[in-house]
């Protein structure tokens, strides 16, 4: 201390107040503080140890959250693809449909118009028909059926 209050003659009041504070009675405050500071890194450290174990966990409940999501998001994407191909094949029974009923109803427009010119030529036909099945052409034919068999017994 002699050494130091000899250079402290030389620099004055600097050293003088660094003795004062290296006194046995701050040195005892300083270690006061310093046990209270140590006692608080260690709490911190605690708490930064337990939030740290906090967070690790969320952060894994939220990565499985994620998984779980991702999961559900692919099983949806194939059920849209496969409501999207079977909207696709509904579609195209659809137009096949569509064709054979056009198809039908050309064959249905066929079959009517030849009925039509069948029912035209027909009437024709009946008239002629008419003309066999009346009563005056089968006398005419029964008399002349007579005539014949008269002559060829002759």
């Amino acid at each position: 201390m002699n050494a130091v209050a000899i250079a402290g003659a030389k620099k004055d009041c600097e050293l003088q107040k660094i003795l004062a504070e290296v006194s046995p009675k701050n040195f005892e405050n300083i270690s006061k503080h310093l046990d209270a500071k140590d006692a608080e890194i260690t709490r911190l450290r605690d708490e930064i140890r337990i939030l740290s174990a906090h967070w690790k966990h969320k952060t894994k409940e939220l990565e499985s959250q994620l998984e779980k999501h991702r999961r559900a998001d692919q099983e949806l994407k194939k059920r849209v693809l496969k409501l999207e191909f079977c909207l696709q094949e509904a579609r195209s029974q659809t137009r096949k449909l569509q064709r054979m009923g056009e198809k039908r109803d050309k064959a249905i427009k066929e079959l009517r118009d030849q009925l039509a010119m069948k029912q035209q030529i027909g009437a024709g036909c009946n008239d002629k028909q008419k003309f066999w099945d009346s009563s005056g052409f089968k006398i005419v034919v029964s008399m002349s059926m007579l005539v014949l068999v008269v002559f060829a017994k002759r």
